[in-house]
């Protein structure tokens, strides 16, 4: 089921996301959340979702995209479906990039947003499966910004410089 996603403002972007217990995983409500999710994500055209966004607030949170599909992003590569549950990250190094953010919360907008560039991260897959791996491009930055919406922070709230955000169509 495609659900509606909610916007800037709404108060379920503005909490601290629960974490998922381990009795959860595997169960048919987590099952039936990721499915939705993911079928929300696919009709957004969007490349991650985090479950607050669609008024759920677990850490939960799903990545996919497909560089040849994704024409607003050049040289991303590809990420097959990750679904993410109680995610934890440790940025390696000191090297951080600038990029240019859009959210599904906030359509149309663009904004620039520095965040370190590596990181190492852990997490749960919808089974309790434990995965961990390390990330220096497109990946990390999603990660990063979909992690924020499970702290229930918005990519404006790490602009350095709020001049820099902008419609989509201006950039």
């Amino acid at each position: 089921m495609i659900l509606p996603i909610y916007k800037m403002g709404s108060e379920c972007l503005k909490i601290v996301s629960t974490e998922v217990e381990p009795d959860e995983f595997g169960s048919e409500p987590l099952d039936q959340l990721i499915q939705n999710m993911h079928e929300t994500l696919i009709d957004s055209g969007g490349v991650g979702l985090a479950a607050p966004q669609i008024g759920v607030n677990k850490r939960i949170l799903l990545i996919e995209y497909t560089g040849s599909k994704i024409t607003r992003y050049s040289d991303i590569g590809d990420c097959a479906l990750k679904v993410i549950i109680n995610p934890k990250i440790e940025f390696i190094g000191n090297e951080y990039t600038a990029f240019n953010e859009g959210c599904l919360s906030l359509p149309n907008l663009r904004g620039e947003v520095i965040r370190p560039k590596a990181l190492k991260y852990s997490y749960y897959d919808q089974f309790g499966k434990q995965h961990s791996g390390e990330d220096n491009a497109f990946f990390a930055r999603v990660l990063q910004h979909e992690l924020d919406h499970l702290d229930g922070i918005l990519y404006p709230m790490r602009m350095h410089d709020i001049s820099k955000l902008s419609y989509a169509d201006i950039i």
